[in-house]
Protein backbone atom coordinates (compact mmCIF):
# COMPACT_ATOMS: atom_id res chain seq x y z
CA UNK A 1 0.00 0.00 0.00
CA UNK A 2 1.43 3.42 -0.99
CA UNK A 3 1.65 5.91 1.88
CA UNK A 4 -1.37 8.14 1.67
CA UNK A 5 -1.99 11.47 3.37
CA UNK A 6 -3.33 11.22 6.90
CA UNK A 7 -6.76 12.59 6.06
CA UNK A 8 -7.02 10.28 3.06
CA UNK A 9 -6.22 7.33 5.33
CA UNK A 10 -8.89 8.40 7.81
CA UNK A 11 -11.43 8.72 5.04
CA UNK A 12 -10.38 5.29 3.78
CA UNK A 13 -10.98 3.74 7.21
CA UNK A 14 -14.35 5.48 7.59
CA UNK A 15 -15.36 4.29 4.10
CA UNK A 16 -14.49 0.71 5.08
CA UNK A 17 -16.85 0.94 8.05
CA UNK A 18 -19.60 2.29 5.79
CA UNK A 19 -19.08 -0.64 3.41
CA UNK A 20 -19.36 -3.03 6.34
CA UNK A 21 -22.63 -1.38 7.43
CA UNK A 22 -24.03 -1.83 3.92
CA UNK A 23 -22.90 -5.44 3.78
CA UNK A 24 -20.30 -4.81 1.05
CA UNK A 25 -17.54 -6.17 3.31
CA UNK A 26 -17.99 -9.50 5.09
CA UNK A 27 -17.66 -9.78 8.87
CA UNK A 28 -14.90 -12.31 8.31
CA UNK A 29 -12.79 -10.02 6.14
CA UNK A 30 -13.48 -6.77 7.99
CA UNK A 31 -11.27 -7.19 11.13
CA UNK A 32 -8.12 -7.99 9.16
CA UNK A 33 -8.65 -5.21 6.64
CA UNK A 34 -9.54 -2.70 9.36
CA UNK A 35 -6.44 -3.64 11.35
CA UNK A 36 -4.18 -3.23 8.31
CA UNK A 37 -5.48 0.27 7.58
CA UNK A 38 -5.45 1.40 11.22
CA UNK A 39 -1.82 0.32 11.66
CA UNK A 40 -0.87 2.15 8.47
CA UNK A 41 -2.51 5.28 9.89
CA UNK A 42 -0.45 4.87 13.08
CA UNK A 43 2.78 4.66 11.12
CA UNK A 44 1.88 7.65 8.95
CA UNK A 45 1.03 9.81 11.97
CA UNK A 46 4.40 8.97 13.51
CA UNK A 47 6.40 9.45 10.31
CA UNK A 48 5.05 12.99 10.01
CA UNK A 49 6.69 13.84 13.35
CA UNK A 50 10.04 12.16 12.72
CA UNK A 51 13.23 13.94 11.73
CA UNK A 52 15.05 13.29 8.47
CA UNK A 53 17.49 10.83 10.04
CA UNK A 54 14.83 8.97 12.04
CA UNK A 55 13.17 5.70 11.11
CA UNK A 56 10.81 3.32 12.85
CA UNK A 57 12.94 0.58 14.38
CA UNK A 58 10.37 -1.40 16.36
CA UNK A 59 6.63 -1.31 16.83
CA UNK A 60 4.21 -3.06 19.14
CA UNK A 61 0.42 -2.96 19.02
CA UNK A 62 -1.87 -4.33 21.72
CA UNK A 63 -5.36 -4.03 23.10
CA UNK A 64 -6.13 -3.85 26.76
CA UNK A 65 -9.58 -5.05 27.79
CA UNK A 66 -10.32 -4.49 31.48
CA UNK A 67 -8.41 -7.26 33.35
CA UNK A 68 -7.27 -9.31 30.37
CA UNK A 69 -5.25 -8.88 27.25
CA UNK A 70 -6.75 -9.73 23.90
CA UNK A 71 -4.54 -11.79 21.64
CA UNK A 72 -5.03 -9.97 18.37
CA UNK A 73 -5.57 -6.31 17.65
CA UNK A 74 -9.07 -4.86 17.25
CA UNK A 75 -11.03 -8.07 17.90
CA UNK A 76 -13.12 -7.46 21.03
CA UNK A 77 -15.33 -4.54 22.11
CA UNK A 78 -14.66 -1.81 24.67
CA UNK A 79 -10.89 -2.02 24.58
CA UNK A 80 -8.05 0.45 24.79
CA UNK A 81 -5.92 0.23 21.67
CA UNK A 82 -2.26 1.07 22.32
CA UNK A 83 0.26 1.47 19.53
CA UNK A 84 3.96 1.98 20.34
CA UNK A 85 6.53 2.87 17.68
CA UNK A 86 10.19 3.37 18.53
CA UNK A 87 12.80 5.31 16.56
CA UNK A 88 16.48 5.89 17.30
CA UNK A 89 15.61 8.97 19.38
CA UNK A 90 12.18 8.53 20.94
CA UNK A 91 9.15 6.40 21.61
CA UNK A 92 5.79 7.34 20.10
CA UNK A 93 2.44 6.24 21.49
CA UNK A 94 -1.08 6.35 20.07
CA UNK A 95 -4.04 5.43 22.27
CA UNK A 96 -7.75 5.21 21.65
CA UNK A 97 -10.81 3.46 23.03
CA UNK A 98 -12.05 0.94 20.48
CA UNK A 99 -15.80 0.42 20.39
CA UNK A 100 -17.79 -1.64 17.87
CA UNK A 101 -19.72 1.37 16.56
CA UNK A 102 -16.96 3.73 15.43
CA UNK A 103 -13.59 3.49 13.65
CA UNK A 104 -10.21 4.29 15.18
CA UNK A 105 -9.01 7.58 13.70
CA UNK A 106 -6.68 8.75 16.51
CA UNK A 107 -8.13 12.20 16.95
CA UNK A 108 -8.07 14.11 20.24
CA UNK A 109 -10.57 16.80 19.43
CA UNK A 110 -9.17 18.39 16.29
CA UNK A 111 -5.60 17.25 16.98
CA UNK A 112 -3.77 14.02 16.23
CA UNK A 113 -3.65 11.75 19.32
CA UNK A 114 0.10 11.16 19.30
CA UNK A 115 2.33 11.24 22.40
CA UNK A 116 6.11 11.00 22.44
CA UNK A 117 8.87 10.26 24.92
CA UNK A 118 12.51 11.21 24.30
CA UNK A 119 14.90 8.57 25.63
CA UNK A 120 16.99 11.27 27.32
CA UNK A 121 14.04 11.99 29.65
CA UNK A 122 13.78 8.36 30.85
CA UNK A 123 15.70 6.79 33.72
CA UNK A 124 14.94 3.13 33.08
CA UNK A 125 12.39 0.44 32.28
CA UNK A 126 10.80 -1.83 34.87
CA UNK A 127 8.40 -4.76 34.72
CA UNK A 128 5.36 -4.61 37.01
CA UNK A 129 2.73 -7.21 37.92
CA UNK A 130 -0.79 -7.15 39.35
CA UNK A 131 -3.12 -9.92 40.49
CA UNK A 132 -6.14 -10.47 38.25
CA UNK A 133 -8.68 -9.58 40.95
CA UNK A 134 -11.67 -9.61 38.63
CA UNK A 135 -10.85 -13.09 37.39
CA UNK A 136 -10.29 -14.37 40.94
CA UNK A 137 -13.65 -13.04 42.12
CA UNK A 138 -15.45 -14.39 39.06
CA UNK A 139 -13.90 -17.83 39.55
CA UNK A 140 -14.89 -17.96 43.21
CA UNK A 141 -18.45 -16.88 42.38
CA UNK A 142 -18.75 -19.67 39.81
CA UNK A 143 -17.36 -22.22 42.26
CA UNK A 144 -19.70 -21.02 44.99
CA UNK A 145 -22.72 -21.21 42.69
CA UNK A 146 -21.72 -24.76 41.72
CA UNK A 147 -21.56 -25.80 45.38
CA UNK A 148 -24.90 -24.23 46.26
CA UNK A 149 -26.64 -25.80 43.29
CA UNK A 150 -24.85 -29.15 43.32
CA UNK A 151 -28.01 -31.08 44.29
CA UNK A 152 -29.72 -30.20 41.03
CA UNK A 153 -26.72 -29.46 38.78
CA UNK A 154 -25.02 -32.84 39.55
CA UNK A 155 -22.34 -33.55 36.90
CA UNK A 156 -22.62 -30.01 35.52
CA UNK A 157 -22.05 -28.68 39.03
CA UNK A 158 -18.76 -30.54 39.33
CA UNK A 159 -17.59 -29.17 36.01
CA UNK A 160 -18.59 -25.63 37.00
CA UNK A 161 -16.82 -25.95 40.34
CA UNK A 162 -13.59 -27.09 38.69
CA UNK A 163 -13.88 -24.34 36.10
CA UNK A 164 -14.36 -21.70 38.78
CA UNK A 165 -11.44 -22.94 40.87
CA UNK A 166 -9.21 -23.11 37.78
CA UNK A 167 -10.13 -19.54 36.87
CA UNK A 168 -9.46 -18.27 40.38
CA UNK A 169 -6.09 -20.05 40.54
CA UNK A 170 -5.11 -18.68 37.15
CA UNK A 171 -5.91 -15.15 38.28
CA UNK A 172 -3.93 -15.69 41.49
CA UNK A 173 -0.88 -17.46 40.09
CA UNK A 174 -0.61 -15.77 36.67
CA UNK A 175 -0.75 -12.01 37.31
CA UNK A 176 -1.05 -9.40 34.61
CA UNK A 177 2.42 -8.17 33.68
CA UNK A 178 3.49 -5.03 31.87
CA UNK A 179 6.61 -2.92 31.42
CA UNK A 180 6.76 0.76 32.30
CA UNK A 181 9.24 3.44 31.22
CA UNK A 182 10.42 5.36 34.28
CA UNK A 183 10.71 9.14 34.15
CA UNK A 184 12.16 11.09 37.08
CA UNK A 185 10.29 14.28 36.14
CA UNK A 186 6.46 14.48 36.13
CA UNK A 187 4.83 14.67 32.70
CA UNK A 188 1.43 15.61 31.32
CA UNK A 189 1.03 12.09 29.86
CA UNK A 190 0.36 8.87 31.79
CA UNK A 191 3.40 6.54 32.04
CA UNK A 192 4.45 4.82 28.83
CA UNK A 193 3.54 1.15 29.32
CA UNK A 194 4.13 -1.96 27.25
CA UNK A 195 1.34 -4.55 27.50
CA UNK A 196 1.10 -8.12 26.22
CA UNK A 197 4.72 -8.87 27.11
CA UNK A 198 4.55 -12.42 25.74
CA UNK A 199 4.30 -11.14 22.19
CA UNK A 200 7.54 -11.15 20.22
CA UNK A 201 7.12 -7.49 19.26
CA UNK A 202 6.84 -6.54 22.96
CA UNK A 203 10.01 -8.44 23.88
CA UNK A 204 11.94 -6.82 21.03
CA UNK A 205 10.71 -3.35 21.94
CA UNK A 206 11.53 -3.85 25.62
CA UNK A 207 15.08 -4.97 24.82
CA UNK A 208 15.59 -2.02 22.46
CA UNK A 209 14.32 0.53 25.00
CA UNK A 210 16.57 -0.80 27.73
CA UNK A 211 19.57 -0.53 25.44
CA UNK A 212 18.74 3.03 24.33
CA UNK A 213 18.09 4.30 27.85
CA UNK A 214 21.23 2.68 29.27
CA UNK A 215 23.33 4.34 26.54
CA UNK A 216 22.54 7.83 27.82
Amino acid sequence: MNELGIEELRKDIAALWEKRARGDVSERAFPKESERRVLELCRTLVRRRMGESESIRFEHHAVRAHTKMAGSVLRESEQEFISLLATERRLFRLRAIHTPDRPLLFLDGDKDAVEELVYASASGVTVRAQRRKGQIVAGLVIAGFALLGYSWLQITGSALFLLGIAGALHGLLVPTRWAEVLQPEPTVFPPFQIWALRKKSARQLLKFLRQKIQQR
